[in-house]
Order: C-alpha cells, then sequence, then structure tokens
C-alpha cells in the first residue's frame, strides 16, 4: 500500500533535497508528489444500464474501459434518489441524516414572523480539506441543485455554473421573469427568438462543462506543480431525454411513435404507467442514448488528460447521483422511492500504477466512500464523524464490501407530514423501511436475484409487514449513531438565499417541488414544512 504525504510545493520540496546532498548528508528519501484528482459525477444514471454492469447495449465505451484499467465496484450505493441530499453526501463524507440537506423545502421555511429559517447543515466539504493541504480546486456543474445557495461551493477556488436555461441565465433570467410577470408576450418571445438555446428543451450542457474543465487544467498545469482537486458534474442523462444526433437514433431508429423524451413530468405527459410497451421502450431508447452521448464527452475529457501528460499521477472516479425509475415500481423518474434502481450508481476508479486494473469489487459500497477515499489517496486523515472507507486499500486487497449503506427519502404528498423512507444496503440484502409521522413502520425486504424457477423477478420483494424485531434494533442503533455524528459534525454558518419565484420556476420545468408539495404550501409558509434537517434520528 503506497501512503502519499501531502507537501503543498513540490517545486520548493526539490531544492531542499539538493541542499542537503550538497551538505554532504545522506539525501532524504523524496516523497511522492500527491495526485491529482477528479472526481466525475454524471447525474442520473443508473448502474444497470452501463455495459460494464452487465447491460445489453453497449451504452459506455469509454467507461468501460476506464473500468478496464481501473476498478469497478459492483454495487455502489447512493445516500438519496435525487440530486441536493445525493451530492451532499458525495462531498461531504456525511449521510443524509447527518448533514441536513434532506428537503429543498428546508429553503422555504419561515418563522411566525415570516422571516426566513437558517438552513441547519452541517459538515465540510471534501474541497475545503484538499485547499486547505495544498491542492487548487475547481467545481463545473450544470443543475440548480449544486449551486451556492444550496449549499455547495466552499473550499473550491472556482466554482462555476455551466450550461444555463432561461431561468438561471444571470442576466437574460431576470428579463425573462420579468416578462413573464407582465405578460408581456412580445418581450418573451424577443427573448426568445435573442437567446435560441437558453429555451431550448434541454439543450445539450455537457461539452461547456468539459470544455471548462479542461480550460483549468490546461491553465493551473503550466509550470506550476501544484496538485489539483477538479469536479465536474454532467447532467445530460437527465430527463428531458433529448441526446443529441445521432444519439437520438442509436437504440431505437426505426420508432415512429409519438415519444420524443419530453414532457417526461408535465401533467399531459405521455409517459405513464399504462403507456403502450412499445413507448416506454422507445423512452427507454431515448434514455440509453444519453448515457453514450455522456459517455462520449467523458471520454474526450479523459483524452484531454492523456494530452494534458496527467494521465498517469491523476486519481479519476467517475460516479452518480442516483439511477432513474421506468415503471418497475410504479413510478418514473426519481425521488419517489429507494428501489435498486433509484439508488445504485455506477463507480470506477483508475489511478494508473497505485491502483489495480480490470480489478471488480463485489459487495456493497457508497456514496460516503468517496470523499474519504480521495483524502486517503492525498495522505490525509478523515474527520472522526465520516463513516466512509478507504475504497483504495479495498481495491488493492481485493475483498468485497460488507458494511450496511443507508438511503434516505422524504415524500411530500399527502398533507404537512412526510412519508420517511430509509433503505438497508447490506451484502446480499436491500431492505426499504416506510412510515409516516408516528404510523407503525413498514418493512420490504428486496429479492436482489431472480429465483431459480420462481415468480420474483429481480427487485421485487422477497417478503413485506411489520419491520422484523431485528431490524427495529438495528434501526434504533442507527439512530444513535446518526445522532452522535451530527453532534459531532461543525455546524455551518452560511447564510443561504430562500427560494424565490424564479427558482420555484426553473424546479418547476423539470418536475420538482410542484410534484412533491404539499396542498397549499408556498415559499415563506413555514408551518407546514415539519423539517429539521435529521430525517432517521427523530423518534
Amino acid at each position: 500500500m503506497h501512503t502519499h504525504h501531502l507537501i503543498k510545493s513540490h517545486a520548493l520540496f526539490t531544492p531542499l533535497l539538493a541542499i542537503a546532498g550538497a551538505c554532504g548528508g545522506p539525501p532524504e528519501p523524496q516523497t511522492p508528489a500527491p495526485p491529482h484528482v477528479v472526481l466525475i459525477s454524471l447525474d442520473t444514471l443508473r448502474a444497470d444500464h452501463l455495459s460494464s454492469y452487465g447491460y445489453g447495449r453497449q451504452t459506455s465505451p469509454r467507461l468501460d474501459a476506464l473500468a478496464a484499467e481501473g476498478v469497478l465496484f459492483e454495487e455502489a450505493c447512493s445516500s438519496s434518489s435525487w440530486t441536493l441530499p445525493a451530492h451532499m453526501t458525495m462531498l461531504t463524507g456525511l449521510p443524509v441524516s447527518v448533514h441536513g440537506a434532506c428537503d429543498d423545502r428546508l429553503w422555504a421555511r419561515s418563522d411566525s414572523a415570516g422571516q426566513p429559517l437558517p438552513v441547519p447543515l452541517r459538515g465540510t466539504f471534501l474541497s475545503e480539506h484538499l485547499r486547505a493541504a495544498g491542492y487548487a480546486t475547481a467545481g463545473f456543474y450544470s443543475w440548480k441543485y449544486l449551486e451556492p445557495q444550496f449549499g455547495f461551493g466552499p473550499g473550491f477556488d472556482d466554482y462555476e455554473r455551466l450550461g444555463h436555461t432561461f431561468y438561471s441565465h444571470p442576466i437574460v433570467g431576470p428579463q425573462v421573469e420579468e416578462a413573464m410577470a407582465a405578460r408581456d408576450k412580445d418581450e418573451y418571445e424577443r427573448l426568445e427568438r435573442t437567446y435560441p438555446e437558453l429555451f431550448e428543451d434541454g439543450h445539450p450542457t455537457a461539452p461547456e462543462v468539459i470544455d471548462r474543465g479542461l480550460a483549468w487544467l490546461e491553465e493551473r498545469l503550466g509550470d506550476n506543480e501544484q496538485p489539483l482537486f477538479l469536479f465536474l458534474h454532467l447532467f445530460d442523462i437527465h430527463d428531458p431525454y433529448t441526446p443529441p444526433p445521432p444519439y437520438d437514433r442509436r437504440f431505437d431508429a426505426d420508432y415512429q411513435g409519438p415519444i420524443d423524451g419530453r414532457r417526461i413530468t408535465s401533467p399531459d405527459s405521455p409517459v405513464h404507467g399504462a403507456m403502450p410497451a412499445r413507448d416506454l421502450e422507445h423512452l427507454i431508447a431515448l434514455y440509453d442514448g444519453g448515457i453514450a452521448w455522456v459517455d462520449s464527452e467523458v471520454g474526450r475529457f479523459l483524452d484531454g488528460l492523456d494530452e494534458l501528460g496527467v494521465e498517469e499521477n491523476t486519481l479519476v472516479i467517475v460516479t452518480s447521483d442516483h439511477g432513474e425509475e421506468f415503471f418497475e415500481h410504479g413510478h418514473k423518474t426519481h425521488r419517489r422511492q429507494l428501489y435498486p434502481e433509484s439508488i445504485q450508481v455506477p463507480l470506477i476508479m483508475r489511478w494508473p500504477g497505485t491502483l489495480p486494473a480490470a480489478r471488480r469489487i463485489a459487495g456493497p459500497v457508497g456514496l460516503v466512500d468517496i470523499a474519504p477515499t480521495i483524502l486517503a489517496a492525498c495522505g490525509l486523515q478523515p474527520p472522526a464523524a465520516w463513516p466512509g472507507h478507504d475504497l483504495g486499500e479495498l481495491s488493492r486487497s481485493g475483498g468485497r464490501g460488507t458494511g450496511t449503506y443507508t438511503s434516505e427519502l422524504l415524500i411530500f404528498d399527502e398533507g404537512s407530514v412526510p412519508e420517511r423512507q430509509l433503505a438497508l444496503r447490506g451484502p446480499e440484502r436491500h431492505e426499504i423501511l416506510r412510515a409516516r409521522g408516528k404510523q407503525d413502520l413498514e418493512w420490504e425486504a428486496v429479492d436482489l436475484e431472480p429465483k431459480a424457477g420462481g415468480p420474483l423477478d429481480k427487485g421485487q420483494a422477497s417478503g413485506r409487514g411489520a419491520a422484523p424485531a431485528a431490524v427495529l434494533d438495528e434501526l434504533a442503533a442507527l439512530r444513535r449513531s446518526l445522532a452522535a455524528r451530527r453532534a459531532a459534525t461543525p455546524a455551518r454558518s452560511e447564510v443561504h438565499l430562500h427560494l424565490d419565484s424564479g427558482d420555484l420556476l426553473e424546479l418547476g420545468s423539470l418536475g420538482y417541488t410542484g410534484q412533491q408539495a404539499p396542498p397549499g404550501a408556498t415559499p415563506g409558509d413555514g408551518k407546514r414544512l415539519c423539517l429539521d434537517g435529521c430525517v432517521w434520528p427523530r423518534e
């Protein structure tokens, strides 16, 4: 096992060694330079739709090649089934009930006087640890939930959203909102003509993120040997499923029906549980085309790393925040359930010469492991409150993941009391607990493999009902552990802007906020939104 001790300036360190040698003393052993680190998050990518995870379609040749050069984790588990809490886990190393970003309604609460309530976030970001240790840091992302408004960005020297829509554009957005408020159709159409790319439904954004990431690397490398940390977030797999040509026809070129990948969550959506099987088949083909498109952009970035000459000393990690549902359990998209199709994500790591090549690791691992893995690669110790493990060590040992990982979700669909969901994923185990308010827990065990000759398909329930006593005991211990970790984690002091009408319009354009909003709730209605930032420590 190689241990990499971080040095803030390798350029300063080398002359000191030369001076020591000139004085006649024995030369000091040179400490290996810390690696560059690239973390890539491919939003909405379920693991079982990648070729390297056994999918029948060749959706991911570049990710497959990356896995052949590194390590693939077969059972990586997200901390939730939607973007905000999952990325907070990815970048803080904390479960949802510890970091506290359990629902975007935390950014809509107000007190009895109508004043916004602070958002109870906790934790320190991976980027903060790395910058304090001498890394140059940058993050480039392409969707609202990763904006500083939601707590992201600390520790990054450069943190920038790319691929704007007319809702989010810093100049055009306010003009559009003003035109809409005034019902000024002429001005709205003028803006639409002037900035057509901002109004295009699902226009590709991955190239902007990749270009910006490569430019930042090239700019920062130069003659400076400072280690670099780069976070990239690509959103084009998410609905609407509108990959650019030829990816839009790659997997279903003969289809002639009404499904075009748009209006997935609109009230008049053609995508519903009773849709014809042929239409659903095409919808999935469009999703798969989006995967292939983003895979090609990841490949372009990896080629750029090679051209910059830093591939050998760069730890690359590719993962996702959550999966996507296609009615396997009655729902579409995500943020509704915690079944494997929603929370099992890809996780691939490559670090030539330090991590083995073509290694597959069975058994559960999780997004909570990514931050401690990166710190360990950089010779740094993770905070004591982080529950994750160093996957580099697991990769080199060739062992199996053996822990139990949690995924958490709040659902506001019936009044102001949310349904709380918790998934427990362990070796050969996936169990889901549900409860609303003080109601008894509902328990479900999910079958992870088809039964030979039996009626169950993969992912169907193999047991349900009242929670077994052993599970209740495990939940009680989990509550105590999460509460202790939260108490030991520093509270963040940033003041976050609350959601305004423009924010709600942008989120609503992709089915967020409206889909699960409590009846009668408004951005300032704090009385109906009974959140405190912890999902499962609450008795």
